[in-house]
């Protein structure tokens, strides 16, 4: 049977370095739905900027946000997209006048943008972990701009944790040591032994590999991601962007990030260094098809439960 477009969806994920928009085409295979990605815009709005500095979000960046918001949703509708809702994450949970924030974009767009907690956010690495062994030999780690959050489940334990250390966040010198404490004592209540692969998520974690490696699909060592670092430090932000093809927004806090991911590979010398592509908007449309055309399984229900409220 051959596939069938049936028909395009779009989400947003206002992350705390990048505004990133994604549209997927839906295709009908058999008796099963299945999205494929068909857009992706990533749009350079540093919220963290703001928030970790100044506490709150500015009017001129709410602006710009409004502005960006509003020519892609006359986009979708022309091309009869049905937009479906988004993500903010560790900048707009911070800010001071997040909620605000947030809200005013809802009235003003009817978008349906949800403010995730640093827990719901872990949580949703759920939907990456059924694309890999189940065997607890995988810990899952999303590093973005504000936080970091980990997923780790095995037929012992399962366990999630966000914290508030992420690449804008320590660009701008304003991560804590006590976060930094309770991040290095959360990696150690792991049996480092069992832990063979770190799973990667975002878009730092898939330029650190494209540099080292010039393919997003290889894993790399904890040898190979100390050299990049050191290599990294040798370079001005012009020459990442004209030598690495790096965008203007990630050359300058990649090596943040890659000091992130350098702590974590400490704690499991012997473990692999994988990036994925999924993202937490692929969660938001398997959220979406599975509760507008299948029965949710009751763990993601269960994920999905408090997100509703």
């Amino acid at each position: 049977m051959n596939n069938k477009n049936l028909f395009r969806v779009g989400c947003l994920d206002l992350g705390s370095n990048a505004l990133k928009y994604k549209q997927y085409r839906i295709i009908k295979n058999e008796a099963s739905l299945k999205p494929e990605l068909e857009t992706y815009k990533r749009i350079p709005i540093r919220l963290g900027t703001d928030v970790f500095n100044k506490g709150k979000i500015k009017k001129k960046t709410i602006k710009k946000i409004e502005n960006q918001l509003s020519a892609l949703l006359k986009q979708l509708e022309s091309k009869n997209v049905k937009f479906i809702g988004g993500f903010a994450t560790s900048a707009m949970r911070t800010a001071g006048n997040g909620k605000e924030v947030c809200d005013f974009l809802n009235q003003s767009f009817d978008i349906n943008l949800k403010i995730l907690s640093g827990e719901e956010e872990a949580d949703l690495l759920l939907f990456l972990t059924k694309k890999y062994p189940e065997d607890g030999s995988h810990l899952f780690v999303d590093v973005g701009g504000g936080s970091t959050e980990f997923f780790y489940s095995s037929n012992k334990i399962k366990t999630s944790k966000s914290f508030n250390l992420g690449a804008v966040r320590i660009y701008l010198d304003k991560d804590r040591l006590s976060e930094w404490n309770e991040f290095e004592n959360y990696l150690n209540s792991f049996d480092k032994s069992s832990i063979r692969k770190i799973v990667g998520v975002g878009g730092n974690i898939r330029s650190l590999i494209s540099i080292i490696t010039r393919d997003k699909g290889h894993d790399i060592s904890l040898r190979d991601l100390d050299k990049c670092l050191n290599n990294l430090l040798k370079l001005s932000n012009e020459e990442k962007i004209t030598k690495l093809s790096l965008s203007r927004d990630r050359a300058d806090i990649i090596e943040s990030a890659g000091k992130i991911f350098l702590r974590i590979m400490n704690f499991f010398p012997k473990a692999s260094l994988h990036s994925a592509s999924w993202s937490i908007s692929d969660a938001l449309v398997d959220r979406y098809l599975n509760e507008n055309y299948a029965g949710l399984s009751s763990e993601f229900k269960e994920t999905f439960s408090s997100f509703n409220k």
